[in-house]
């Protein structure tokens, strides 16, 4: 059994609980700044436009994100999306390859294969070619995504999270991607199947229910710090 089949596979409850995750979620501010974030831990989850959901008046999460490997570290990440370049951050490069190969699938900046040219590829240089990308990704990240953040000090919890939230997510059936979604076009068949900006994790374990009231919790006390920010 593939890895698109299993992640398709859910158990009876997995709408019900897609739901109460992107029920948690949209109590808290759509930001579309990383300078609106008031807390350095935490996880990220994108939104993008075009892409809806029965779940969410504001439409389905497209992306999990996070700073695995070091603490306050959630702004700089999202800078680095919003501002940085390709080998500062895996989401420009998945955003411009998915844009190139919609625009021109036989570019050289996409050769070999999916995921090894030079634009696709970590730390390999943009070429003169491929290098207006750069730009490209940054405008279309300020004028097509919005992203919601939960604050999550522990490493090991937001980590742990991660996982979950991105399996539980994408074995969802209703929060499926758009016949336009540019992801469609993304070198990763996993996303191209599952309907998310991410790979790793899909396919997995889901949330359990303890794990589900956790993040509940979680987002409730970070809409505290986003009030208390807004109260100063």
């Amino acid at each position: 059994m593939g890895d698109s089949e299993r992640g398709r596979r859910h158990t009876p409850d997995t709408e019900e609980v897609c739901a109460a995750i992107h029920d948690a979620l949209e109590s808290l501010p759509l930001l579309s700044s990383p300078t609106d974030v008031p807390f350095g831990d935490g996880l990220y989850f994108f939104y993008e436009d075009g892409e809806t959901s029965e779940h969410a008046a504001d439409g389905r999460v497209v992306r999990v994100g996070n700073h695995p490997k070091r603490q306050a570290g959630l702004v700089s990440r999202l800078r680095a999306h919003y501002s940085g370049n390709k080998n500062s951050s895996v989401f420009r490069r998945i955003l411009g390859g998915a844009l190139l190969r919609r625009r021109d699938p036989a570019s050289p900046c996409l050769a070999p294969s999916p995921g090894k040219g030079h634009w696709e590829h970590q730390n390999d240089k943009a070429c003169e070619r491929c290098q207006p990308l750069e730009k490209e990704v940054s405008q279309l990240l300020r004028s097509s995504f919005r992203f919601r953040c939960v604050k999550v000090v522990d490493q090991e919890e937001r980590n742990d999270l991660e996982k979950v939230l991105i399996a539980t997510l994408a074995a969802c059936p209703v929060c499926r991607p758009s016949a336009t979604w540019l992801g469609n076009h993304a070198y990763s068949d996993k996303m191209q199947s599952f309907g998310l900006w991410n790979s790793d994790h899909v396919g997995g374990p889901p949330i359990t229910a303890h794990q589900l009231e956790r993040f509940r919790s979680l987002a409730r006390a970070s809409l505290e710090a986003f009030d208390e920010r807004r109260d100063t």
